[in-house]
């Protein structure tokens, strides 16, 4: 009996020490970020004392409304728009040709690209006065005059766009390893019975591929919510509150208002919201995979 107990502790004494660095890393943080959104704190001091939910407040005022609603188009067409590219990329490049792993190694480039760098870039490629694609533009005679596409109408099309741009690598990675997986059986079977592309892609691919494509969402809508740097670079949240995203509200409250425990309330909701999006989706996983 004894060495049986022994035996069944032993896997998780050999984890306990990564698990010990994990809680120190992670833990704490995270400890101190729900500490600091029950109370007054700064910068400077920390935490202060309690202030019976004053920094939860702010949540329900017009102002983050906006925010929230300006978050939700970036997250769900920078998402969708990293998909549906990613896919499609992936597709093409599941097939055979000339030149396969110099392209394969292109489209990855974007995704190495720090953010901050890539926001600069994109800043002057969109610039109205200097931006190639104005000139461009103009050079094919398409615009008669240069247009401000960091403007208040457009700038968050704009920065969804660089999202997508700069996410697709990711998706095209991981949806090119899952396509390797599909079975060829299947695929020419399917084809035999008389199946387009269309539906061999919806019932042989899909299926085979829904796994890794539905942590892959997972993982890409849980980094489009915490990205910053490039959003920052190139707007700083504007024109107005046109781009004013969840972690540049955060950024804001915290480092112009010096307002530590208005962000970290911000940041407790948005890790909360993270979490049950993910717990979500693997209990779905679990049961698809039932």
């Amino acid at each position: 009996m004894k060495k049986s107990l022994t035996l069944g502790l032993e896997p998780y004494l050999f984890i306990l020490p990564l698990a010990a660095l994990l809680f120190g890393v992670l833990g704490t943080p995270i400890v101190n970020l729900f500490k600091f959104s029950f109370g007054d704190s700064n910068v400077i001091q920390g935490y202060t004392g309690w202030n019976n939910f004053e920094n939860y407040k702010y949540l329900t005022t017009d102002e983050f409304r906006g925010t929230l609603i300006t978050t939700i188009v970036w997250v769900v067409f920078g998402v969708l728009g990293v998909v549906l590219v990613g896919m499609a990329v992936s597709l093409a490049l599941n097939k055979p040709f000339r030149g396969q792993a110099i392209v394969r190694g292109l489209v990855i480039i974007p995704w190495v690209v720090p953010h901050a760098f890539a926001g600069v870039m994109w800043t002057w490629v969109l610039h109205p006065q200097f931006g190639i694609l104005n000139e461009l533009l103009m050079q094919l005679g398409l615009i008669d005059a240069p247009i401000s596409f960091l403007g208040h109408d457009t700038a968050l099309a704009m920065v969804i766009i660089v999202r997508i741009w700069q996410g697709t690598p990711f998706m095209i990675i991981t949806m090119t390893a899952a396509l390797s997986t599909v079975s060829e059986e299947l695929l020419e079977a399917a084809e035999l019975d008389g199946a387009g592309a269309i539906r061999r892609f919806i019932h042989v691919t899909l299926p085979s591929i829904r796994p890794v494509l539905a942590i892959s969402i997972l993982m890409i809508t849980a980094w489009t919510l915490q990205i910053f740097d490039s959003v920052f670079v190139m707007t700083n949240g504007g024109p107005g509150r046109s781009t004013r995203i969840i972690a540049l509200d955060i950024y804001n409250k915290v480092f112009i208002e010096n307002d530590l425990g208005g962000g970290a309330a911000i940041a407790v909701v948005t890790l909360l919201v993270v979490t049950f999006i993910g717990w979500v989706a693997l209990k779905k996983q679990e049961q698809n995979n039932a």
